[in-house]
């Protein structure tokens, strides 16, 4: 057996069994022999299967493949002798604790719902603050609220709403609430940021762009000409209204060939403040073609370069603190040059704040003007 397996596989057990599961298996992890650590794992039947939860949930991906086959050869066999060993009491509190792994959890709730059917649907529909089952619970909301009356139905819609945190679940409910003549906000609820004045093209020096400072991360002049990459260049607003926010299907999308035209080998920058009741700890999740850069309040917050990668919803998602009042967001959008097996010019960039569970933070937009 590789000795770095083995002790990747023991270090998870021992952290797992220091929460609470059996000690017992540490010492059956010791081993460093793979098959008999796994024989007398798999011998030690029901009991493990906590511990084997809690250690699948590591980076290790051989590590879990391996202790999820132990898992599911101590299933099978107590399925097979009638299902009565596995602890369904130990497994329902293993799945209601919220601090365990969520893989772990929906791999316990599975396990449950082959012991109880019908275990899983009662059980969801009352996890629509849990951070793993939120999806699930909303979509047992939506799905009662199909055979309701009107007005019971945008109750429960309007509830269903309220917790949503995924993109495209929120865009459908928010569409079966405009039906029933409610409605809601879902760049809002979600925290986009659509209003902004940006500027460019500057010159991206041969893919240089991104490590190269440019004017706007020295001082944001709204009321500024710059020299950029084929002549002077002014701060020009860009914003988008609710009813246009999903050009192209992506929600909250800022395009700025139609702005700042088409260019190669170019940077621009795109620049906005926004003002919150308190100083408040928030998270910034967004992406760009190409690169992303965010600059809070002068400080820089975030830089990734990586190129011809696309635009998508949350690549990025680092913490921000804001303090209480006005504050200032700089984004630098780099794209690359050209290149004839990939023509195409893509040129925009996706931001939204929003707390650790992905609603969006309050705020409003101070709109500068130059």
């Amino acid at each position: 057996m590789n000795r770095l397996f083995s002790f990747t596989v023991i270090a998870c057990l021992v952290s797992s069994s220091a929460r609470g599961a059996d000690p017992d298996i540490d010492a059956i992890l010791k081993n460093e022999n793979r098959r008999v650590a796994w024989e007398r794992l798999v011998e030690r039947g029901p009991k493990a299967l906590p511990n084997l939860l809690d250690s699948m949930n590591t980076k290790d991906t051989a590590a879990a493949n391996w202790l999820r086959t132990a898992f599911d050869r101590i299933v099978d066999r107590d399925i097979a002798a009638g299902g009565k060993g596995i602890d369904i009491v130990v497994l329902q509190k293993y799945i209601d604790d919220t601090t365990k792994s969520g893989r772990a959890r929906r791999l316990a709730l599975d396990l449950l719902e082959s012991l109880k059917p019908g275990t899983r649907d009662t059980l969801v529909a009352g996890w629509i603050n849990d951070p793993e089952f939120r999806f699930d619970a909303v979509a047992e909301i939506v799905k009662k609220a199909e055979k309701l009356p009107a007005e019971q139905a945008k109750i429960e819609l309007q509830k269903a709403f309220a917790a949503a945190r995924d993109i495209e679940q929120s865009k459908a409910i928010a569409g079966k609430l405009d039906k029933l003549g409610v409605q809601v906000s879902v760049i809002k609820h979600l925290g986009f940021v659509l209003d902004w004045h940006v500027i460019g093209p500057f010159d991206g020096l041969n893919q240089k762009g991104f490590a190269t400072p440019y004017p706007p991360e020295e001082k944001v002049d709204l009321a500024a000409t710059l020299q950029g990459k084929t002549g002077m260049v002014t701060w020009k607003r860009l914003t988008l209204k609710e009813a246009n926010a999903s050009a192209g299907g992506r929600l909250g999308l800022m395009n700025l060939l139609p702005t700042l035209g088409t260019h190669h080998d170019a940077v621009a920058y795109a620049y906005t403040v926004i003002h919150v009741g308190k100083a408040i700890e928030t998270e910034f999740r967004g992406s760009a073609d190409d690169n992303l850069s965010v600059w809070v309040n002068g400080k820089r917050a975030f830089g990734f370069e990586e190129y011809r990668n696309g635009v998508r919803h949350d690549r990025h998602r680092f913490p921000v603190k804001f303090n209480a009042g006005e504050n200032t967001i700089l984004v630098k959008i780099v794209q690359v040059p050209f290149d004839v097996a990939s023509p195409e010019a893509n040129w925009e960039f996706l931001l939204r704040i929003v707390d650790r569970e992905g609603k969006g933070l309050a705020f409003t937009f101070v709109n500068p003007t130059r």
